[in-house]
């Protein structure tokens, strides 16, 4: 099969490189594995960019030992738990949304560079858009498309709650809308 020259930026293959090297790979072997799988989104119709996402994603749920399960499962699994014991579901919420709240701290101090990391891999999450408008001290998220029943909606509250700690962010309302909708209100805390 015929070679052909590809264009990219210097330090970028400088990098890709050192990396080959450290792990027996070849230059060759490594930009057929990621064209062929950029190819394969293309044809599927996603935009270039969905890749690094992936990647992203991937990262993501590998440090967080997530587990891929269908929509339809969680909102029925969700649904027995709550109904077996609210306020331990609730609690195992808020559980999770601390330990997301500090998995993203790490990757990401401060609220901008969240919703940088966010833009990056929000092609992929089931969450459909995340808004957030200042109000003086206050900040109102609207976080949408994250579950379909009150009880879902419940928990994604008190996990989205639990990030906006993470941030030093006092919450002082949650309004959760059955559908998939959040609105959480937080102040922002004034260090002393």
């Amino acid at each position: 099969m015929p070679r052909v020259n590809i264009a990219a930026e210097a330090d970028l293959i400088e990098q890709l490189e050192n990396e080959a090297k450290k792990r027996g790979y070849t230059i060759y072997s490594l930009t057929n594995t990621a064209l062929k799988a950029l190819l394969k989104l293309l044809k599927e119709g996603e935009d270039a960019t969905t890749l690094e996402s992936l990647v992203d994603y991937y990262l993501i749920s590998k440090a967080l030992d997530i587990v891929p399960v269908t929509t339809w499962y969680l909102e029925n699994l969700t649904k027995l738990a709550y109904e077996k014991d609210s306020k331990q579901y609730e609690t195992i919420c808020e559980e999770v949304g601390q330990q997301i709240g500090s998995f993203l701290r790490s990757k990401a101090s401060t609220l901008d560079e969240l919703f940088n990391f966010y833009n990056t891999i929000k092609v992929i999450l089931p969450i459909r858009n995340v808004v957030a408008k200042n109000h003086g001290d206050l900040i109102e998220f609207r976080i949408t498309g994250i579950g379909f029943s009150t009880v879902s909606t419940l928990c994604a509250g008190k996990i989205f709650s639990k990030i906006a700690e993470a941030y030093d962010l006092t919450v002082e309302d949650v309004d959760v809308i059955p559908g998939g909708i959040v609105i959480i209100k937080a102040k922002v805390s004034r260090p002393s």
